[in-house]
């Protein structure tokens, strides 16, 4: 039964395959799927993770599934919170967005600190791409 399985399996890995490269899509770079995420995966994911390569491009693709597993792919869009050059940018733009404060020029703060104090909520992913946790 389980050769069965596997060979339905491979059959509609193949099928799938064939369509996707008759539609343009690279055949090296869903093999390259396949051989990161597994050809389950590839059935089951390979469409959303299209979609979020077409809608974010590659590398905040790659870097959310270097946080996050290829089951997560259809909450990329959710996740993703943009690109900074480091957390504590991150913090200061989410405050700067979320509240009004002018505060004067002679106040410092600790940006890298509340970035530290977001880290249950957010992470960063390589580079500098930051994604929420909690989607």
């Amino acid at each position: 039964i389980k050769i069965g399985e596997d060979v339905e399996m491979t059959d509609s890995v193949t099928e799938l395959f064939n369509e996707l490269v008759d539609d343009g899509h690279d055949a090296d770079d869903l093999q390259a799927f396949i051989d990161d995420h597994g050809k389950s995966n590839f059935n089951d994911y390979i469409e959303e993770y299209i979609q979020a390569v077409d809608e974010h491009g590659e590398e905040v693709v790659e870097s959310f599934l270097e946080i996050f597993n290829i089951e997560d792919i259809g909450s990329l869009s959710d996740s993703y919170q943009g690109q900074y050059d480091s957390g504590a940018e991150f913090a200061q733009s989410i405050v700067n967005d979320c509240y009004t404060m002018d505060m004067p020029s002679w106040v410092e703060v600790d940006w890298k600190a509340t970035w530290d104090n977001l880290d249950y909520d957010y992470t960063e992913g390589s580079g500098g791409h930051i994604f929420s946790q909690n989607w």
